[in-house]
């Protein structure tokens, strides 16, 4: 007789569930938008995490217009590190005075690009001063965590109200997590690379 076959699993990635966290955000830069822009993760997971096909972005919708970028392959993240992904490493050079660790747009052949994810998002991201979100997923697209502010109640509402142009936004303690505008705290003096771990 001939063999049975046995059709072949279909496999779906387990959602991430580690505490890799957007730290800080700089949605209204004093300079130039979006050149100025800039986000932080952080992990508190307690172990190291391979970042290949995680990805980050200002798109909510899988197939919209805003834009949506991974990070190139065998990058990874010690626990207790942060990683700053800036829009133009030449324009946040200029403000802070060293390099990020990635770039969304090619400016400086030093800082590695992040690469767009185009099964995503097929636009840019530029945050809007008034409202928007950053949204981290894991390889299989699964929401790890996000981040909205202004008029955008997405990620909760109320969101995080709107800050000072050239505030940020940032997680304060870094490690906490209650999925609230309760974890944020408007920042007069951004400090990217940096995380504050008590309140």
């Amino acid at each position: 007789p001939l063999p049975t076959l046995t059709p072949t699993p279909t496999i779906t990635p387990t959602p991430f569930t580690g505490l890799l966290l957007i730290s800080e955000v700089l949605y209204d830069h004093a300079g130039t938008e979006p050149t100025g822009e800039w986000f932080e993760i952080y992990n508190a997971s307690g172990a190291a995490i391979n970042l290949t096909n995680f990805k980050i972005g200002d798109e909510e919708t899988q197939g919209g217009g805003e834009g949506m970028y991974r990070f190139p392959d065998g990058t990874s993240l010690a626990n207790g590190q942060v990683i700053v992904i800036a829009n133009q490493a030449t324009t946040f050079f200029a403000a802070y005075g060293f390099n990020p660790d990635f770039e969304l747009n090619a400016t400086d052949p030093n800082v590695p690009d992040m690469i767009k994810y185009t099964p995503w998002a097929s636009g840019s991201v530029n945050l809007a001063n008034t409202g928007d979100e950053v949204l981290l997923l894991d390889p299989g697209d699964h929401l790890v965590d996000a981040v909205s502010w202004g008029n955008s109640s997405w990620a909760f509402d109320p969101p995080v109200p709107g800050v000072s142009e050239g505030h940020s936004i940032e997680r304060v303690p870094a490690n906490v997590d209650t999925n609230t505008n309760a974890d944020w705290v408007d920042q007069p003096v951004p400090d990217p690379g940096n995380v504050n771990l008590s309140r």
